[in-house]
C-alpha cells in the first residue's frame, strides 16, 4: 500500500513538473502575443496621429490671412498635434458677442496669418467638435500650442478690445 502511494506521488509530481514546463511555454507565447499587439497599438496611435495633423493642415492649407471655416466635423479634437500655432474661435451665428469678437479675429488672421492658423467653428455644425473640446458657452477661444499646450478663453471680457486679443497672441509665439 505505502508503495502504490509512493509510486503516486512520484507520478503525480512527474506531471506536475511536465505541465510547468508547457505553462512556462504557454506564458512566454502570450507574453509575445501581448507584446506584438502592444506595438501594434502605439504604432496605430502614431498613424492616427500623423492623420490628425494632415487633416489639420489640409484645412487651413494657404489660408495665409484668413479665418477658415472648419466644416468637417472630425478634423480637430482637444489632442490634436498642429504645427504651428493655431486659435480656434467656437461661434455660433446668433450670438451677439461672437458677431462683436468675429472682425478682431479677422483682424488677427491678417496680421499673423504668416506664423499662426485661424479657425472658426460653428457650434451648430459641429457638435462633435464642439463637444469634444467641451465648449459650453460662446465665444470661446482656444490656442493651441505645437508644443501640446492649450489655453482657454471664456466670452471676450479678456479678448476685447483688439489689442488684448493681439497681446495674447503675440505672448504665445
Amino acid at each position: 500500500m505505502k508503495k502504490i502511494a509512493l509510486y503516486a506521488l512520484v507520478a503525480l509530481a512527474g506531471m506536475a513538473s511536465a505541465s510547468c514546463g508547457k505553462t512556462q511555454d504557454a506564458a512566454d507565447k502570450a507574453e509575445e502575443a501581448v507584446s506584438e499587439t502592444l506595438k501594434e497599438n502605439a504604432e496605430a496611435a502614431a498613424d492616427a496621429a500623423k492623420m490628425a495633423v494632415d487633416k489639420v493642415d489640409e484645412a487651413v492649407k494657404g489660408s495665409n490671412g484668413e479665418v477658415v471655416e472648419l466644416t468637417d466635423d472630425n478634423v480637430l479634437r482637444p489632442d490634436t498635434k498642429v504645427d504651428k500655432l493655431t486659435i480656434v474661435d467656437f461661434n455660433a451665428t446668433w450670438c451677439g458677442p461672437c458677431k462683436m469678437l468675429a472682425p478682431v479675429f479677422e483682424s488677427a488672421a491678417e496680421s499673423y496669418g504668416d506664423k499662426v492658423d485661424f479657425l472658426s467653428v460653428d457650434i451648430d455644425k459641429c457638435a462633435a467638435t464642439r463637444d469634444a473640446f467641451g465648449v459650453e458657452a460662446v465665444p470661446t477661444v482656444v490656442i493651441m500650442r505645437p508644443d501640446g499646450k492649450t489655453e482657454r478663453y471664456v466670452g471676450t471680457q479678456q479678448l476685447l478690445p483688439a489689442d488684448n486679443f493681439m497681446k495674447i497672441i503675440k505672448d504665445n509665439l
